[in-house]
């Protein structure tokens, strides 16, 4: 009898052991692994650039924005000359990381200008995360992440309309995309 359960509890410690050993790289490794990559360019936006106070926003979009905490992006553009090889390989890795369990993909848009893919992370009422991949293979990609509390996607959007129709300065946001216009 003590054999049996000595070979039971072996077998249970070793199979969380294996389990626990998850070997697939996280976007936030990702992340952390290239920071100091000069290839990379990493930008992390404060939300607080986005007032809240702004006349344009209504009190539920005021509350959508306060549900974000942080909003990181990381560019790897093409410079002229560079070989396409390390640049397919980054972007094969993201679009590994992003195929995982962990993110469901929300949106893909196809076009003349490059691919863009949406995707989040959590349930589609209470988001953690949301992740938006565009590529251009003249150009180079771009991975910008929302992290946050219980974001919701409809209110992210209509967020999203609000800042397109130009209600919300985001002026202090200029720069940030140009990256891919000096090379």
């Amino acid at each position: 009898m003590k054999g049996i359960v000595k070979s039971i509890a072996i077998v249970l410690i070793a199979s969380l052991s294996l389990t626990s050993c998850n070997k697939d790289e996280t976007l936030q490794e990702y992340y952390v692994a290239n920071q100091e990559n000069s290839d990379f360019i990493l930008v992390d936006v404060p939300t607080s650039l986005i007032s809240k106070d702004s006349e344009a926003l209504d009190e539920k979009q005021k509350e959508v924005l306060n549900t974000v905490r942080k909003i990181n992006i990381m560019a790897y553009p093409l410079k002229d000359g560079e070989s396409t090889a390390t640049f397919e390989s980054e972007k094969t890795k993201v679009m590994t990381i992003l195929a995982s369990d962990d993110y469901e993909e929300l949106m893909k848009v196809s076009s003349d200008m490059g691919n863009m893919k949406l995707y989040f992370r959590g349930e589609e009422d209470a988001i953690d995360e949301v992740i938006v991949f565009a590529s251009q293979d003249a150009q180079g990609f771009v991975i910008a992440r929302l992290l946050g509390d219980d974001m919701n996607i409809a209110d992210m959007a209509n967020l999203a309309k609000t800042i397109q129709a130009g209600d919300i300065d985001v002026s202090k946001f200029d720069g940030v995309m140009d990256v891919f216009k000096q090379q």
